[in-house]
């Protein structure tokens, strides 16, 4: 509860028989209640605020008064006011005025002919009316704020007017810490307008590396940010969820007035800009939806014309740069991680998700690339983004160098949040119009499906990296099965617990080298050479000793692997 300063007391009780004796450098504490003390232990029955009203007779002594007094203080009372009751004369409180004045304790004497009744009414009347005017200062401001909403104003407006309400100069972060909105105060604009970029960088080190408090009716988030000036930060959430974070430019501190003042503004321009985000998530996922079943349409081949589907994208405004690449982020094997985890409840997976989103658009946001990304959709457990260059920008090995740079930043957000899961990426050939979307689709797939069984160790997958393996038909494991060579090691792998046709692999994935061979399979030569020569016997073949037949072969097991 806000309530008034004790030079307010004064200046409503002065003509009521009240007179301040001591302690008139405390005249700006706050008084919350007003307590009737008559008993000697008293700390329990305290929370601090409170104006004590007091006759001092459960003291025997000016030793107890001084000693009760300083009890009083030390448990958080705004002033304290004595009454002398039925005693007759004059009473000693020589040494309570000296502890009082020596630290700025208010110290009032009340007439006999007052009764607490009178003071007691006096005081709660001017907190309620004190209380009446936050409120209605409060309703004020909702009104500026949702007169704003109506005329389908949005932040800059939202921020514009708070700005004018508390007289400081406040910016807007969005969950990136990009500048979203600000309003610079008029004596500040030029030296704050070149610092956002640097405030906005300071503020995500701050919030990173900080538990914020998000109840900005008990306590605020202000932190030093450079000589003069210091920033007080809201955090602004729905639900769990950080999506904007307000900074309030303070010179020097905060003081008592100031956090009266936001403590009555704060909840409108929150809740104005909680309003404004939930409209605009709306319409972003209204549009992600259209974009969603657009590309689709097009993956599925569920469009009746290729200039339907053209006018269509134009629409949504997919405009293609002169480079443009798909590219597939898929969580491995999330499925089965949703089976072993299903304990842990749905909103556990879907934050998974959501950490790699945030993920993929901090890395593009820091690498100055998110206007790149022409489209953004996501499919259960993957992300599809579409992202464009023109040809004066980057050449193929730029682009590759930015793209890897660009998916290493999403491994390390991603995998600070969600250690515990894995993604692979997959990246298409480039392709210059909407009509190839579908073919680029369908390589990214492939790119990331073959280059995750090939290259296990790597995460990221380019097509065009995939070599002889791009024109490689997909069959079934069953028919490659039925290969002469390859059935009759995989059943003698079988029937004797040998490891044949891995040794046959690496030997042609060495180039027929047995010494290679040897390492990549960790086992000494003279055991290649053996084993060569059981598959010699086995299969019946010159395929060791035929260039074609090797080659052959070798890609025969490959696509084995694949599958």
């Amino acid at each position: 509860m806000e309530g008034i300063t004790v030079n307010d007391v004064y200046e409503i009780l002065q003509n009521e028989g009240i007179s301040w004796e001591a302690g008139k450098g405390g005249g700006g504490k706050i008084v919350q209640a007003v307590t009737v003390l008559e008993i000697r232990k008293c700390k329990e029955w305290l929370y601090g605020g409170e104006m004590i009203l007091t006759t001092l007779d459960s003291c025997k002594n000016d030793h107890d008064k001084v000693s009760l007094i300083k009890e009083l203080s030390d448990s958080g009372a705004s002033c304290i006011a004595i009454h002398p009751g039925c005693k007759d004369g004059l009473l000693n409180i020589d040494d309570i005025i000296v502890y009082a004045n020596s630290n700025d304790l208010p110290l009032f004497l009340i007439d006999r002919k007052v009764p607490y009744s009178l003071i007691i009414k006096k005081i709660y009347e001017a907190l309620l009316n004190k209380k009446e005017e936050a409120l209605k200062k409060a309703q004020q401001i909702n009104e500026m704020m949702n007169n704003i909403l109506l005329s389908e104003g949005g932040a800059w407006e939202l921020i514009e007017m708070f700005s004018t309400i508390i007289k400081k100069s406040v910016i807007l972060l969005d969950d990136l810490f990009n500048p979203l909105a600000f309003k610079l105060k008029h004596d500040e604009e030029e030296i704050l307008r070149d610092k956002l970029d640097e405030m906005a960088i300071w503020a995500r080190s701050i919030i990173e590396g900080s538990i914020l408090k998000d109840d900005c009716s008990k306590d605020f988030n202000v932190y030093s940010f450079e000589e003069g000036y210091c920033i007080v930060i809201i955090p602004i959430s729905i639900g769990k969820e950080f999506y904007h974070y307000l900074l309030i430019l303070e010179k020097n501190s905060l003081d008592k007035d100031e956090r009266k003042l936001y403590k009555i503004a704060l909840p409108g321009i929150i809740n104005a800009l909680k309003i404004n985000m939930l409209t605009e998530q709306a319409i972003l996922n209204t549009e992600q939806r259209l974009k969603y079943d657009f590309f689709d349409d097009i993956i599925n081949k569920r469009h009746a014309s290729d200039e339907l589907m053209l006018k269509r994208g134009r629409t949504l405004g997919l405009n293609l740069l002169d480079r443009n690449y798909v590219i597939i982020v898929d969580l491995d094997d999330f499925e089965k991680y949703y089976r072993e985890n299903n304990e842990k409840g749905e909103e556990h997976f879907q934050n998974i998700k959501n950490n790699l989103k945030k993920a993929i658009d901090r890395a593009f946001q820091e690498a100055g690339m998110r206007r790149r990304v022409i489209l953004y959709v996501q499919q259960s457990d993957s992300c599809i983004l579409v992202v464009g260059f023109t040809q004066k920008e980057y050449s193929t090995k730029q682009y590759k160098k930015m793209l890897d740079k660009i998916f290493n930043k999403i491994i390390k957000y991603f995998g600070e949040n969600s250690p515990d899961i894995s993604f692979t990426i997959g990246i298409s050939s480039d392709i210059k119009n909407l009509n190839e979307l579908k073919r680029a689709y369908d390589e990214a797939i492939f790119a990331k499906e073959t280059g995750s069984k090939l290259f296990c160790t790597s995460m990221i997958h380019y097509y065009d990296n995939l070599g002889i393996y791009k024109f490689i038909s997909i069959q079934k494991k069953e028919d490659i099965l039925q290969d002469k060579i390859i059935s009759k090691l995989c059943s003698y792998d079988e029937e004797n617990k040998t490891n044949l046709l891995a040794t046959l692999e690496a030997f042609l994935d060495s180039n027929a080298s047995i010494k290679e061979a040897a390492q990549k399979i960790y086992v000494h030569p003279n055991t290649v050479k053996y084993r060569l020569k059981k598959i010699r016997e086995i299969i019946d073949s010159n395929v060791l000793e035929d260039p074609q037949m090797r080659l052959y072969c070798h890609i025969l097991i490959k696509v084995m692997k694949m599958l």
